[in-house]
C-alpha cells in the first residue's frame, strides 16, 4: 500500500477565539470553525476528530445521509450522529455513500486499486445511478 500525495501539512494558531471547549476521555480539546484542535506549547494544532468527540450543533452545509443502520449527518469528511441533542462523530458503516470527497483526501494504492482515505475511512469510487459517488469500503489504521 503506499500514499500518491504528500502529507497532510500541520496546521497552528496561537489563539481559537470562539472556541468551545471538548472533553474527551478526561482530555480537553477545541472546536471553532468547523475545526477541532488540541493545545501544547502555547498554540492550538488542527487534529483529526476522534471518535466519540461530541458538539452541540452542525455546521452550515452539513449533509444528512440516510443509511439502512442509522442516518448520519456528514459535513467535511466528518460523519456525525445525534445523540442527546449532541452530535457525536462517529465511524460510519461499510457501504454509506457520499457524493464528494473533502478537497484534501489522499489516494491509497492497495492491491493494484486505487482508493481515496480522509480521516482514516476507505473510500472506493462508484456509481450511483449514474451518478460519481464515493462508498465507505473500509478503515485505514496509520
Amino acid at each position: 500500500m503506499h500514499y500518491k500525495t504528500p502529507q497532510k501539512k500541520v496546521v497552528s494558531v496561537r489563539t481559537v477565539p470562539n472556541k468551545y471547549v471538548v472533553n474527551h476521555k478526561g482530555a480537553n480539546y477545541y472546536y471553532d470553525n468547523h475545526k477541532f484542535y488540541t493545545y501544547a506549547g502555547g498554540r492550538y494544532t488542527v487534529i483529526a476528530p476522534k471518535i466519540g468527540f461530541r458538539i452541540r450543533t452542525l455546521p452550515i452545509g452539513y449533509v444528512k445521509i440516510v443509511h439502512p443502520k442509522r442516518n448520519y449527518f456528514w459535513f467535511d469528511g466528518i460523519f456525525y450522529i445525534n445523540i442527546n441533542n449532541e452530535y457525536e462523530v462517529v465511524e460510519p458503516e461499510s457501504g454509506t455513500i457520499i457524493y464528494e470527497l473533502p478537497g484534501d483526501y489522499e489516494r491509497v494504492v492497495i492491491d493494484g486499486k486505487t482508493y481515496f482515505e480522509f480521516y482514516n475511512v476507505l473510500y472506493e469510487k462508484v456509481q450511483v445511478n449514474g451518478t460519481r459517488a464515493y462508498e465507505v469500503v473500509g478503515y485505514f489504521n496509520p
